[in-house]
């Protein structure tokens, strides 16, 4: 398996958020973003000419709120949401996300550790603290989907969701490599979870890159130990690519857009040294 290279100038650059750029934590609510990542992510939009998305299973006001003031193309609840390169919105219909709340409340009530996440298009059942009801989990969102036309089931870690059918991570990639700034560019797709598959198969079909964040099975290309190790590639990276700009040897584009200013936080300092990314061979 070859090494993971640098992020080169001609790359189109998707990001998955929890596991991949953040740590995971007990609950989506506990995830902490690390100070620096914000200016990390804002020098290789400028870098790369704006093309760096999030493809996340996460609703994108969750992201803009991770990460403010930075506001960058996204694809959030799976590609069910999307934010173009122009901040343009675009949204599928909630097919009936809402008939299915009460029974999956109910279940939540039922039984202690179980966490509901209710998100735009979708929602979400978290067994993390109770991973001996994982069977019960995922045997009643199989029961509530096929009774539900145009929902669909969607396994991750420790985690069961139930989406519009038909919407995933590949489809998002897809549809930003159509369109500027990502179309005739190289795309490099990191994430972790067996969630971010469609998205490995769809950079490796266009002749790209998927950098698994951890290590089990997958689709994707090389990998790295986890998301600290992430973290440092793309620091090392956003310094590589402003050493090649401030040589001349590559265009700028625009400051990555921010939210309005009422939003603002403090300038991110240098990076921490962290451990470098390693390639490592998945089974």
């Amino acid at each position: 398996m070859p090494p993971l290279p640098l992020i080169e100038p001609d790359t189109a650059l998707f990001l998955d958020f929890d596991g991949t750029l953040a740590d995971l934590a007990p609950r989506p609510d506990l995830v902490r973003v690390e100070p620096e990542l914000v200016g990390t992510l804002r020098a290789l939009h400028r870098h790369l000419d704006g093309a760096v998305a999030l493809v996340s299973g996460r609703p994108i006001a969750e992201l803009d709120d991770f990460l403010k003031p930075l506001q960058l193309p996204a694809a959030g609840v799976h590609g069910a949401e999307l934010r173009d390169a122009g901040g343009r919105r675009l949204r599928e219909p909630d097919p009936g996300v809402p008939l299915l709340l009460p029974p999956l409340q109910a279940l939540v009530a039922a039984h202690a550790g179980l966490q509901l996440e209710r998100k735009s298009v979708a929602v979400a059942v978290h067994y993390r603290a109770a991973p001996e009801l994982e069977g019960l989990v995922r045997d009643f969102a199989a029961r509530l989907a096929a009774g539900a036309p145009g929902i669909e089931v969607l396994h991750g870690k420790m985690v069961v969701e139930l989406k519009p059918a038909g919407i995933d991570k590949g489809g998002a990639i897809d549809t930003f490599m159509r369109g500027p700034p990502f179309a005739r560019r190289r795309p490099l797709f990191a994430g972790d979870d067996i969630t971010d598959e469609a998205g490995f198969a769809v950079v490796r079909r266009l002749g790209g890159l998927g950098v698994l964040v951890g290590e089990r099975p997958s689709a994707a290309t090389v990998s790295v130990a986890g998301p600290a190790a992430l973290r440092c590639w793309l620091h090392r990276s956003a310094k590589a690519l402003e050493v090649m700009a401030a040589a001349g040897n590559m265009p700028t584009a625009p400051t990555a857009p921010t939210a309005p200013a009422s939003h603002a936080s403090p300038t991110p300092s240098a990076p921490p040294a962290e451990s470098a990314p390693t390639s490592t061979t998945t089974p």
